[in-house]
């Protein structure tokens, strides 16, 4: 007889091996798609960041991205110097400095993306140490970035966080230079 096909021994360990190779991939799989999604969301913030920053300077008024807690959750809102005193919580309370955009939620759209910061993860040198998860935002005592119209800014620094990955935009104050950063291991790269 000359009849073609594979036995059932044959089927079942070609099915095997498609498993085993499945289960090997999908955990990279997996971290691949959270690192997309960190990323996307620090670009997101970084764009932000830079168009705050663009306002400031072409419309010589101070700007500012304030995070406050929003109709839908912890959010941001962008404002404008509306007494040529800088972008002040008194005076965006009292209507003088108003809002330009916003509230938008601060997790932009990820839904495997928070803000925060996961445990044990190494401070951004130069500083040294360990990042504390209670404070995610730092921007100083208002969570607030301004931008002045010289294009300078409120250095800080914003973390986003994913399952297993940590990630953190930041200003850089006298050039107002945004850098998106990723903690791989324990080591902070440049993205």
């Amino acid at each position: 007889m000359n009849e073609r096909g594979h036995t059932l021994v044959e089927m079942l360990a070609a099915i095997a091996i498609i498993l085993i190779m499945a289960s090997v991939t999908i955990p990279y799989l997996k971290a691949y798609s959270v690192e997309a999604h960190l990323l996307a969301a620090g670009r997101t913030f970084k764009g932000e960041f830079m168009k705050a920053r663009s306002i400031a300077v072409r419309s010589s008024a101070q700007t500012a991205i304030r995070f406050e807690d929003g109709p839908q959750g912890p959010s941001y809102s962008v404002y404008m110097d509306g007494n040529h005193n800088g972008v002040l919580s008194p005076d965006i309370a009292a209507g003088t400095d108003r809002r330009i955009a916003g509230p938008l939620p601060l997790n932009s759209g990820a839904s495997d993306v928070r803000v925060g910061i996961n445990a044990g993860v190494p401070a951004i040198p130069p500083d040294s140490g360990v990042l504390d998860p209670a404070d995610p935002i730092r921007f100083g005592k208002s969570n607030m970035v301004s931008f002045s119209p010289l294009g300078t800014a409120t250095p800080g620094t914003f973390y986003l966080a994913g399952d297993g990955l940590q990630g953190a935009v930041r200003v850089v104050g006298s050039t107002a230079r945004v850098r998106l950063m990723v903690c791989r291991g324990r080591k902070w790269v440049e993205r």
